[in-house]
């Protein structure tokens, strides 16, 4: 597969995993823009937000995410993610989303050693190792180095730095990709991205490629041959 029969699969797998999640939560509900080029989906609160770009440009990302203290108010924190970010990666951060909805407004960032350590657990649990990097920056890495996590926590003072957290790696296909958490966002949600990102890393290292959450339609029924009876 090239390249670029590679990166249309993956804007397909993409596509329907924005469809599968809103056909599995009500309550959040799909709005398009006027021009057509991204699908918003959004929680009944108004707080949280999640927008997919159908043909991000060379630099876009494919996937941006919001939560704000009220539909009028301040955003809290935020994330992105790249065209060639595993599907796997971005439905952990979807499903969070909804499964935290009424408490993700109210929560705070990583701040301290015990929520990085919840935070970062998925990872630890995985065998992956911390090392200080430049100043104020900590990485996260397992032993193949295909992938990691850096936090930088000279970020922490600005919620809108956009990525004080960075989750980066190579897909099934060798490309880089990089999701990004700003310095708001609480441990639960990098809880929830680490713990995708470990088993994306354990499937690459089996030579396995990461599952995409995109539904099979159902098959019909195998026909049965009536036994004629001797």
């Amino acid at each position: 597969m090239n390249n670029q029969d590679a990166a249309s699969g993956n804007a397909t797998a993409h596509e329907a995993l924005l469809d599968t999640f809103l056909d599995d939560h009500a309550e959040w509900q799909r709005w398009r823009t006027w021009s057509d080029e991204t699908t918003h989906a959004v929680h009944e609160s108004l707080c949280l937000r999640a927008e997919l770009v159908h043909e991000p440009g060379s630099y876009m990302s494919k996937w941006r995410f919001a939560v704000y203290t009220s539909p009028v108010g301040v955003r809290l924190w935020h994330a992105a993610a790249s065209p060639t970010t595993p599907p796997g990666i971005v439905d952990a951060l979807l499903r969070s989303l909804a499964t935290h909805a009424d408490a993700y407004p109210d929560m705070d960032g990583v701040d301290g050693d015990e929520a990085q350590t919840a935070a970062t657990r998925p990872l630890a649990d995985s065998g992956w190792t911390s090392t200080p990097e430049a100043p104020g920056w900590v990485r996260w890495t397992p032993a193949t180095g295909t992938c990691f996590l850096r936090h930088d926590q000279l970020a922490d003072s600005s919620t809108d730095t956009p990525a004080a957290w960075v989750l980066s790696g190579l897909d099934r296909h060798r490309a880089r990709w990089t999701t990004t958490l700003s310095a708001g966002a609480p441990a639960t949600a990098l809880a929830d991205v680490t713990e995708a990102l470990a088993d994306h890393e354990a499937l690459l290292r089996r030579g396995t490629a990461a599952p995409s959450p995109v539904r099979t339609p159902p098959q019909p029924p195998t026909p049965q041959h009536n036994r004629r009876t001797p």
